[in-house]
């Protein structure tokens, strides 16, 4: 039985590609060879190719975060869109759930300076060489397991959701590393991705359905 590819293609046209991660994948390989061939950067690739074309990565996802991203087909607008992420244009949309009760419509808007001890290392609050996270969220509907969170980020560094929850003293269940919460599946997923009408290309919005949150 051929082994199901862990991402689904949401939209594609001459220059961009957008695809929906799966849990537990890698957005680009690491040092550890086990990631070489399941990354979906290597994935994408590996479809590309077949129509003699190349992704260029824009940006990631955490290995255990699932959710939308999207590859350039050019080196310049790979260029040119990193730069959108690098000057906090891009609006970057999350679902999570911690296991905390509380009551809808609270927000809670999050400011850290975060550093890490290296490459794939933990990361930790460095209030004088950090780099800054910017995170709001609202909590939402409950679910059986807890209380869904709807959140946006204006920066994106490296675990800074799963930093920000664990500041307000909330745990994202299945979060291991900064919770401490076990869960089947880190509760954190990437919805919605919005770029500024102005950039050349066709279609600028993006959006799955959220696997936990109630829209409004």
């Amino acid at each position: 039985m051929k082994k199901q590819v862990p991402f689904t293609i949401i939209y594609e046209d001459d220059k961009i590609i957008v695809a929906y991660k799966e849990r537990n994948v890698f957005s680009i390989r690491t040092n550890d060879k086990r990631t070489y061939s399941h990354n979906l950067y290597h994935y994408i690739h590996k479809y590309l190719s077949k129509k003699g074309e190349r992704p260029f990565i824009v940006h990631r996802l955490d290995y255990e975060t699932s959710g939308i991203m999207l590859f350039a087909k050019r080196e310049d607008l790979k260029r040119m869109l990193q730069k959108e992420f690098e000057m906090h244009r891009v609006k970057r949309f999350y679902e999570a759930v911690i296991e905390e009760r509380i009551a809808p419509n609270l927000h809670f808007d999050v400011k850290q300076k975060l550093g890490s001890n290296g490459k794939g290392g933990k990361v930790f609050l460095d209030p004088i060489n950090g780099k800054e996270a910017i995170t709001h969220l609202k909590s939402g509907n409950q679910i059986q397991i807890g209380t869904v969170l709807d959140v946006s980020i204006e920066t994106g560094r490296r675990a800074q959701i799963r930093m920000a929850i664990a500041s307000l003293g909330f745990h994202l269940l299945g979060d291991l590393k900064y919770s401490h919460t076990p869960a089947k599946r880190m509760y954190l997923n990437a919805y919605e991705l919005d770029f500024d009408e102005s950039l050349p290309i066709q279609k600028h919005h993006f959006k799955v359905k959220p696997l936990w949150l109630l829209e409004e």
